[in-house]
């Protein structure tokens, strides 16, 4: 895999396709670069510059409200109008005397002040009696007539505190007049220049062409969407931009909303994205126009050679290219074609010979253990022959015959039916039945759907063999059983036995018989480990391990391998 990434990385193929791409990233490269720092950068801006103005304008309106607040107190701290009414509560002054300088107060005090229009005392116990300058007289006409009756009931609700309120389209600052012994002689009522003091709030909405809606004490403006929202500046799903402003004290409580449309906000912000996706829209028909050259005249020959030499690689040996043009990729496919025949050639004169070998070697190895188990036969013949005559020989002879097929006469058939291969493997346990008599006791539990399938020649009773050598023979005596049953795609054989058990040191060299590396006193597994790698290639598999008091030997063979015919 790493050798055919390093050939793809120098190849024709790689290097076209890395110049197409850089004539298409290098540019939009730029583009993006500029699209995911510098806007993002010009967005912050434009975020920070909208919060700053806001931040100022509040600060401003603050500034203007605490300065009325505080002209507003002053009333009660420079004591002139508790005075005069103390003196006219007295007799000390006359009604003219105690409205001239309530009036002359008034007028020093408030007359010039930018944000008050208008200001008016109501002292208590004066019949009624309003005061303010002459030159408000028009305004405070207007107040008596529109807003007096409103003013005087919030009044009534409030202590020392101000108050806010709008009437007949006009804001009055309010409060209640105490002396130092906490007694009521009046109130203050300070027409406030709404337009004045929210100017600088005015100024930012103007400025970024958006709403605003401002609440202050009782003055809470229409249809004002106040809910779910926090302070600060926020954007909705349509990227509309929200700024929340509150501040609270012990005499009001004041909240502005700024609501600016996300195309005043992010206009320029937007236009540049579309100028950006129009650039890349531009160089979309320069990247097809060369994409198709590339591809027509280089990468469509490149891509048949490519898949050409995959389908050698997968076995079609002989495939040819379509390739006939005079340019060196045309000289190149010609040569792969009469290079793929030759090659197709070679393959076919070897391969008979590779079959032929591995034949050869499979015969070979089954050839090893033929005269291992030949001579066991004929002891055990000889040894009951001497003990008893004649009673059993005939059958001893038919297992012989049996096996003495299986070894000779099926010398040249590497798989044979389970059904075959169960009769050889009866009668070597005839045998071994004769050897230990009824210390000697097996069974065994077949499928019998698996019957007609196919396995390796010899592939039981070595096992069987083993079992006995290893096993049995070691402890006087013991138990063989033989369990073949389906299992996925294959059969599962296992042949399990008692008496001696494997040692670790044992197991050891079983794994290395197994594997192929020194077989010593296990050349029977050896040679079945051997042949299965031979005939199924890795597919199959064969394990010996210990399990309980057992000694378990398990293959696992597939299907798929057929029975050859006697020859």
């Amino acid at each position: 895999m790493k050798r055919f990434s390093g050939e793809y990385f120098h190849s024709l193929r790689f290097q076209l396709l890395i110049t197409v791409m850089l004539a298409w990233l290098i540019p939009t490269g730029v583009l993006s670069q500029f699209l995911f720092s510098a806007l993002p950068d010009y967005r912050r801006m434009t975020e920070s510059s909208l919060t700053t103005g806001a931040e100022y304008a509040w600060s401003q309106m603050t500034e203007s409200l605490e300065q009325m607040i505080t002209l507003s107190r002053d009333s009660t701290y420079d004591e002139e109008l508790l005075d005069a009414w103390e003196k006219h509560r007295q007799g000390t002054v006359g009604d003219a005397e105690f409205v001239r300088q309530s009036r002359s107060y008034l007028e020093r005090k408030y007359g010039r002040e930018a944000g008050c229009l208008c200001a008016v005392f109501l002292p208590e116990e004066a019949g009624g009696m309003l005061l303010s300058p002459r030159a408000d007289a028009e305004r405070m006409s207007l107040f008596r007539d529109q807003s007096l009756e409103e003013v005087t009931a919030v009044l009534a609700q409030t202590d020392t505190r101000i108050a806010f309120l709008q009437s007949a389209g006009r804001v009055y600052l309010v409060r209640n007049l105490l002396d130092d012994q906490m007694r009521h002689f009046g109130s203050l009522v300070l027409e406030v220049d709404w337009e004045t003091l929210t100017a600088p709030l005015e100024a930012v909405r103007a400025q970024w062409n958006g709403e605003s809606w401002i609440e202050l004490d009782r003055i809470q403006p229409e249809h004002a969407p106040w809910a779910d929202l926090e302070q600060g500046l926020s954007l909705d799903e349509d990227e509309n931009v929200r700024y929340l402003k509150i501040s609270d004290s012990r005499d009001w409580r004041l909240r502005w909303l700024l609501y600016v449309p996300g195309e005043t906000v992010f206009g320029r912000i937007r236009v540049f994205r579309r100028v950006l996706i129009g650039l890349y829209l531009l160089l979309i028909p320069k990247l097809w126009i060369l994409s198709m050259m590339i591809y027509r005249r280089f990468s469509k020959p490149v891509s048949l050679l490519v898949g050409a030499s995959r389908r050698i690689e997968a076995g079609e040996f002989g495939a040819a290219v379509p390739m006939h043009g005079r340019d060196e990729l045309g000289t190149l496919g010609r040569a792969f074609s009469a290079m793929s025949a030759r090659l197709k050639e070679l393959i076919d004169r070897t391969y008979k010979e590779e079959i032929a070998l591995r034949d050869a070697r499979i015969q070979a190895l089954q050839s090893r253990i033929n005269p291992h188990f030949i001579n066991n036969a004929l002891e055990d013949i000889n040894w009951q022959a001497r003990m008893d005559g004649s009673e059993n020989v005939s059958r001893m002879v038919n297992a012989l015959s049996i096996l003495l097929n299986a070894t000779m006469a099926n010398k040249d058939r590497r798989v044979v039916s389970l059904r075959e291969e169960l009769s050889v493997a009866d009668a070597y346990l005839f045998f071994v039945q004769e050897r230990f008599g009824e210390d000697l006791t097996w069974d065994r539990q077949i499928d019998d759907s698996l019957l007609d399938c196919a396995l390796p020649l010899l592939t039981l009773q070595p096992v069987l063999e083993n079992a006995v050598e290893h096993g049995i023979a070691p402890a006087g005596g013991g138990a063989i059983s033989i369990r073949i049953r389906r299992e996925g795609t294959g059969m599962q054989v296992d042949i399990e036995n008692t008496g001696r058990m494997i040692s670790p040191e044992d197991q050891a060299r079983i794994q290395q018989a197994l594997a192929g590396d020194q077989p010593g006193n296990h050349i029977g597994l050896s040679n079945i480990a051997s042949r299965l790698r031979l005939i199924y290639r890795g597919e199959a598999s064969i394990a010996v391990e210990r399990v309980e008091d057992r000694t378990r030997v398990r293959m696992e063979i597939p299907f798929g391998a057929k029975e050859e015919s006697r020859g």
